[in-house]
């Protein structure tokens, strides 16, 4: 009998050897999906942790052409505040029926000038070539694509073009027919003569419409330094966050 039983035993085994295989294959297929989804996962999050170095990379970068164009254009207040002060102190001499004083050599050096705002593009450019999307924060992101396509396009495109156009056709004419720079000092100019210019309406329009445009010049670049301080603020503090 015992031979009998050892026949039916490895019978059985025998019969069972096809499960195992496939048992101990299905084992093998779940081990390599398990793996390589963690493969995937692991490169996933590399690759998500690359685009993040270069987020903040570009948001350092971008953070400091800010800063650089805050700079040129609060300069360009100074100047503009300056130019305005010497439109003016024409316009006093004018009214008062004063004579010409080497005084006002500065002031009618500034008859056909603008500060023209050169405003740093660099960062934005690169942004744009990695796609918008590489900044997760949606705040920060609007506020990139509104600084640079809307109050830098305005400055550049609206207010100083507006400027060249006036300066082509009014001042820069009127400046060489009426007025000699100095050949040894390009910020110093004088009249040819000044007592016609005073009674001269299209030169005291011209010192007011000046003056209207720097006045406008001020409180545009004033406002676009005020939105390019609070976008610094938020950059930085997302920049804190990451850290």
């Amino acid at each position: 009998m015992i031979p009998f039983f050892r026949k039916i035993r490895k019978k059985m085994a025998d019969d069972n050897r096809p499960i195992k295989y496939v048992r101990y294959a299905l084992g093998e297929i779940v081990l390599v999906v398990i793996g390589i989804l963690i493969a995937l996962q692991i490169n996933n999050w590399n690759e998500d942790r690359k685009l993040n170095n270069i987020g903040r990379a570009i948001l350092k970068e971008i953070k400091l052409n800010l800063i650089e164009s805050e700079q040129k254009l609060t300069m360009g207040i100074q100047i503009q505040e300056k130019q305005i002060l010497h439109y003016e102190s024409i316009l006093e001499y004018i009214n008062n029926d004063l004579p010409y004083s080497p005084v006002l050599d500065s002031a009618f050096s500034q008859i056909n000038r603008w500060y023209a705002p050169y405003l740093t593009y660099t960062s934005y450019e690169t942004l744009k070539v990695q796609g918008l999307n590489i900044i997760a924060n949606d705040s920060i992101r609007r506020g990139i694509t509104e600084m640079y396509e809307t109050n830098f396009t305005y400055l550049i495109k609206d207010y100083d073009q507006a400027e060249w156009l006036r300066a082509e056709s009014i001042t820069f004419p009127f400046f060489e027919k009426n007025v000699r720079r100095s050949l040894t000092d390009d910020f110093l100019a004088r009249p040819n003569d000044f007592e016609t210019l005073k009674k001269n309406d299209e030169f005291i329009n011209i010192l007011h419409s000046n003056i209207g445009m720097r006045r406008i010049g001020v409180s545009s670049f004033t406002e676009v330094i005020q939105e390019i301080k609070a976008l610094i603020l938020m950059i930085d503090r997302e920049l804190k966050l990451k850290e």
